[in-house]
């Protein structure tokens, strides 16, 4: 795989309000009346605004007519300011479960003038079987608006359009696909109707532009997003940074050529690596694909993809092709690898009416969205995904410095029955001999005051008496990439009870609670505003670990390249700004070569690594990971945590154990080594070069990455 430079945009910001001022007149009264035309995404009506003056709309970024999907996903709320003086207030978003006693609050500030409208996104977590309710509240927090939303579980393909009218969506909503992957938690490939479904997202009235997610982790709903180069060219900010971050963690983004001038955009070029030029169709973008057969009950009958080898004349006469940069010849037109995802130059427009009625134009869409669901397999934690089941006790027992104090237990219980032995036998033996047998009360108070000292001193010891935290990081990026998507667990550990403020590392991250102290409910407050999103009033109970799991994005400073040499060896060049200790390079034959460290600015060959099919400690793990294991129609390669420690414990102790608390986490649906690529793991040293965390003192700090694919300079 060959990597492109990532696309750049300015800082994010936390809460995005897009004020528009004097939306007055015309624009206000045909937005108001879309709004009152589609209703509510979830179906049902809002409650009347009490405060007139306040017009108030809210509907999901990303989502269908059906309601919103579980998981992270973000809610627009439209604030249309009809009063005689400005607004003030917060948008408030709770998503409740019940089958338990799990909420989460996440809420953001607004602020209007006069005539004028702001469109408020804030970010949610949809807890599964629950529902959510959205609530506009004025400056002295009464409400103003309230609006109930469903949500749903996600079983079927998404393609989320960027179109202000989808042309595909009237003939491929609920098409049937065939997908090979079962995702964790998501699983259409498991259904026996597995259908695409087509989402749009809402568009600002007064600029025209696409209101889309300012996160990468809002994304996750989203398998492929196909969008118009015209419309990539014009983003900016947070937007363009989310976009880019979502393609980098792993997701597909397809783009029709609307312009000559866009293809030396240099947003464009940094998606693809080059300037992009007209070239001649590619071979296999006229190869036919077989649709999937017709669903039974699923889908409506127009929807059914029928055979069709060739385009039809004028979609044929229209194709073409694009050469530069990464990009390569491929089914859908011609395609780069950016980061761990893909970018697609469609050879057709399916936005024009001609392309996206031709069935061999919706046979190859549906088939590139299949394609992008069953590309989540090789992403162990896609940003905002959470894989349902998984085991997070190997994860709490790596940030619990409860387990790293048992020792303290059998040093006490030794201390009792020292205590028990002194107190009894032996304190009155003696005083009987001294003929006062009653003298043995004296003593036993004291020596029990003594025993107790000691133990409460050996448990101060063991536990310490500050409190303090503990990271456990996977960095996942492309080969070459300077930035990669990143999973982060956060536990706290403190003395005494109270509540934390835990905010996410950078402004671009989405944050929750994964493991609470026990006894306490799990009640996440999120609080978003230009600062980026923090979690508040965090329960922490004496001598117990909270864990927060946070989804962003890390800097590799100038990236890990992984390259192939003249001579055929594989070549990893460590430019990450840290020394990458218990190194494990798996190439794409099924072999593995070790490194004890790579030095930073280090460069080493496949050949001078340990060959772990010579070495007894590797031979085990080796022909574990080899292994493929059937999950749906597709193979996918375990970690094999548990067997890397003779290997990795000499050079780095704890590592392997760290290792297993990610794959566990990641649940067992992961390829982690997929065909005809190298993967490169390993640890960072140094952490991620913070001392602190929420005013704790950071303890231990462990990094850990997985680089895939080929690229980067030499």
């Amino acid at each position: 795989m060959r990597r492109g430079d990532e696309a750049r945009g300015p800082a994010l910001r936390g809460a995005s309000l897009s004020l528009t001022s004097g939306a007055k007149g015309a624009a206000g009264a045909a937005w108001l009346a879309a709004v009152l035309s589609a209703g509510p995404a979830s179906g049902q009506a809002p409650t009347p605004s009490i405060a007139p003056e306040l017009v108030v709309d809210a509907a999901p970024v990303l989502g269908t007519s059906g309601g919103m999907f579980w998981g992270w996903n973000q809610i627009v709320v439209r604030i249309q300011n009809n009063g005689g003086r400005a607004a003030r207030g917060e948008v408030e978003i709770e998503s409740k479960r019940y089958s338990d006693q799990r909420v989460f609050v996440a809420s953001a500030p607004y602020a209007v003038g006069v005539g004028a409208s702001v469109d408020v996104r804030v970010p949610v977590h949809v807890s599964p079987f629950g529902d959510v309710q959205v609530r506009a509240l004025d400056e002295g927090g009464a409400p103003v608006f309230s609006q109930p939303l469903s949500s749903i579980s996600q079983h079927a393909v998404m393609l989320f359009d960027v179109s202000e009218r989808s042309l595909l969506r009237g003939g491929l909503h609920d098409a049937p696909v065939a997908p090979l992957y079962i995702s964790p938690g998501r699983a259409p490939g498991g259904s026996p109707n597995p259908v695409l479904w087509v989402g749009q997202p809402r568009f600002d009235s007064a600029t025209g532009d696409p209101l889309l997610p300012d996160r990468a982790a809002l994304y996750t709903a989203a398998d492929v997003v196909l969008m118009r180069t015209d419309t990539l060219s014009r983003l900016s900010g947070a937007e363009l940074d989310a976009l880019a971050g979502y393609v980098l963690s792993g997701g597909t983004l397809a783009l029709s050529v609307a312009r000559p001038e866009d293809l030396r955009h240099p947003t464009l070029a940094a998606f693809v690596g080059g300037e992009v030029a007209k070239a001649a169709i590619a071979p296999p973008t006229l190869e036919e694909i077989v649709p999937p057969g017709a669903s039974s009950g699923l889908g409506k009958q127009g929807n059914v993809l029928l055979p069709a080898p060739s385009a039809s004349p004028a979609v044929a006469e229209s194709l073409s092709g694009w050469s530069g940069g990464n990009l390569r010849g491929s089914p859908y037109g011609s395609s780069a690898f950016y980061g761990l995802g893909e970018v697609h130059l469609l050879a057709f427009d399916p936005t024009r009416p001609t392309a996206a009625s031709d069935p061999w134009v919706k046979i190859r869409v549906a088939d590139l969205a299949r394609r992008a669901y069953d590309r989540r397999s090789t992403v162990a934690f896609r940003p905002g995904e959470e894989a349902m089941g998984v085991d997070l006790d190997p994860v709490r027992r790596e940030l619990d410095p409860n387990e790293s104090s048992r020792w303290a237990i059998g040093v006490s219980a030794v201390l009792l029955c020292i205590y028990a032995v002194l107190a009894g036998p032996i304190n009155f033996a003696r005083a009987a001999r001294q003929g006062r047998p009653l003298r043995a009360l004296r003593y036993l108070p004291v020596i029990a005051a003594v025993t107790f000292a000691v133990i409460v001193g050996v448990g101060m010891l063991a536990k310490g008496v500050r409190g303090r935290a503990r990271h456990l990081t996977l960095i996942e990026a492309g080969a070459g990439m300077t930035k990669g998507a990143v999973r982060r667990f956060r536990g706290f550990f403190v003395s005494s009870a109270e509540e934390l403020t835990v905010r996410t590392t950078d402004a671009s991250g989405v944050i929750s609670t994964a493991v609470v102290a026990e006894l306490s409910e799990r009640r996440d407050r999120l609080l978003v505003d230009r600062d980026g999103a923090r979690l508040t009033k965090v329960a922490a109970l004496p001598w117990q670990t909270v864990i927060v799991r946070e989804d962003g994005a890390a800097s590799l400073g100038d990236g890990i390249a992984i390259v192939v040499d003249p001579s055929g060896d594989v070549v990893v060049s460590n430019r990450s700004g840290h020394d990458l200790r218990g190194g494990i390079l798996w190439l794409p034959e099924g072999a593995a070569r070790y490194f004890a460290r790579i030095g930073d600015g280090e460069k080493v060959s496949s050949r001078a690594g340990v060959d772990l099919a010579a070495r007894s400690e590797g031979q085990g793990w080796l022909s574990h990971a080899g292994f493929g294991r059937r999950v749906g129609g597709i193979d996918v390669h375990d970690l094999g945590g548990s067997l890397l420690a003779p290997l990795l414990e000499p050079d780095a102790p704890g590592l392997s154990a760290a290792w297993l608390a990610i794959e566990e986490a990641a649940g067992g649906s992961v390829d982690w080594f997929p065909a005809g690529v190298p993967v490169l793991f390993g640890q960072l040293d140094g952490g991620e070069g913070r001392a602190s965390d929420s005013g704790l003192r950071i303890e231990s700090d462990r990094v850990l990455v997985r680089v895939v694919g080929y690229g980067g300079r030499p």
